[in-house]
C-alpha cells in the first residue's frame, strides 16, 4: 500500500513539474514571438545594395513575409512543445520501472533509437534545433545584412529548418539553419546602421605621400554617401618594397551606402590619381579588395 502511494506521489509531482515547465515555455515562446514581431514591424529594412527594384514594394513585401514566417515558426514551436514534453514526461515516469525490463531489450531499443537519430534524423534535428535557437535569440533577424561563407546579402527568410539569403545581385542562397550558428556570420545591422567603410589601395613608393593623403581625404569628404559625422581618415598600413599600402575610411549610413561609398571613393581616387600622375602599384592587389569589387 505504501509503495503504491509513493508511486502515485511520484507521478503527481512529476506531472505538476512538467505542467509548470510547459506553462513557463509557452510564456517564453509568446514573449519571444511578440518581440520578434515588434522588431520587424518597427525596424528600417535596407537592401544590401540599393537598386531600382523590379518589385513594386520590396520592403513592404519583405516585412509582411517576415511577419508571416515569424508567426508560422513560433506556431510550429508552440504545437511541438506539448508533444516533446509529453515524451519526456513519459520517459521520466517509466525510468523507475526500467530495472524490471530485461537489459537485453533495453540495449536493443537504445541501439535502434541511436541509429535512427544518428544517421537518418541527425541533419534534420540539427537544423530544427538551430531554427529554435535563432527564434529566441537576436543575433540574426529577417532584414539583416550579413556576410556569411563568402556571400553578401540580406536575410530574407528564417524558417524552422532553413533560411534564405538574398544576395546583393538578387540571387538567393538557401542554407540550413545549422550553418547560421556554426559559421562565422558578420552581421552589419545587428546594433546600428552606421558602418566605418574603408578601402585599400597601393601607391608607388616614389609618390608624394602628402599629396596622396590630401587627395584621398578630399575624395572621401566629397562623396554624397559620406554621413560626415566624423572626418574621413587616411592611414599608411604598411611600407612594402615596391609600394605603400594605404587605407581610406569614412562613415556610411548602412551597408547599402557603405557599398556605394567604397565604389565612389575608388572611382574618384583613380580619376584623381590619373590627373595628378600618381601611380598605383599593380602587383600588390589584396584578395579582399578583389572580393569586394565582385
Amino acid at each position: 500500500m505504501m509503495d503504491l502511494l509513493q508511486e502515485y506521489q511520484y507521478v503527481i509531482i512529476t506531472t505538476v513539474i512538467y505542467l509548470f515547465i510547459y506553462l513557463a515555455f509557452q510564456l517564453k515562446v509568446k514573449k519571444a514571438q511578440n518581440y520578434k514581431l515588434k522588431m520587424i514591424k518597427n525596424r528600417r529594412i535596407i537592401n544590401a545594395i540599393e537598386t531600382d527594384s523590379p518589385e513594386e514594394n520590396p520592403r513592404t513585401d519583405l516585412r509582411e513575409k517576415g511577419i508571416e514566417l515569424i508567426e508560422h515558426r513560433f506556431s510550429l514551436i508552440s504545437r511541438a512543445l506539448p508533444l516533446l514534453l509529453f515524451m519526456l514526461w513519459l520517459l521520466t515516469i517509466v525510468i523507475p520501472y526500467l530495472n524490471q525490463i530485461p537489459s537485453v531489450y533495453i540495449s536493443i531499443i537504445a541501439a535502434v533509437v541511436s541509429v535512427i537519430a544518428g544517421f537518418s534524423l541527425r541533419p534534420f534535428l540539427e537544423n530544427l534545433f538551430a531554427g529554435v535557437i535563432i527564434s529566441f535569440f537576436k543575433a540574426i533577424r529577417i532584414g539583416d545584412t550579413v556576410y556569411i561563407d563568402g556571400h553578401y546579402g540580406l536575410i530574407e527568410e528564417i524558417g524552422i529548418t532553413y533560411s534564405v539569403l538574398k544576395k546583393w545581385d538578387w540571387s538567393r542562397v538557401v542554407m540550413p539553419n545549422s550553418k547560421l550558428i556554426q559559421k562565422e556570420v558578420q552581421n552589419l545591422t545587428l546594433h546600428d546602421n552606421h558602418i566605418w567603410a574603408h578601402i585599400e589601395f597601393y601607391v608607388s613608393p616614389d609618390s608624394k605621400i602628402e599629396e596622396v593623403e590630401k587627395i584621398a581625404l578630399e575624395v572621401a569628404e566629397s562623396s554624397k554617401f559620406n554621413t560626415k559625422v566624423e572626418k574621413p581618415s587616411f592611414w599608411i598600413i604598411n611600407m612594402e618594397k615596391d609600394c605603400f599600402k594605404c587605407w581610406l575610411a569614412a562613415w556610411a549610413d548602412g551597408p547599402s551606402d557603405a557599398w556605394e561609398l567604397k565604389h565612389d571613393m575608388r572611382i574618384k581616387l583613380i580619376k584623381k590619381f590619373n590627373e595628378y600622375g600618381i601611380k598605383l602599384n599593380h602587383y600588390n592587389i589584396s584578395t579582399s579588395d578583389l572580393r569586394t569589387l565582385k
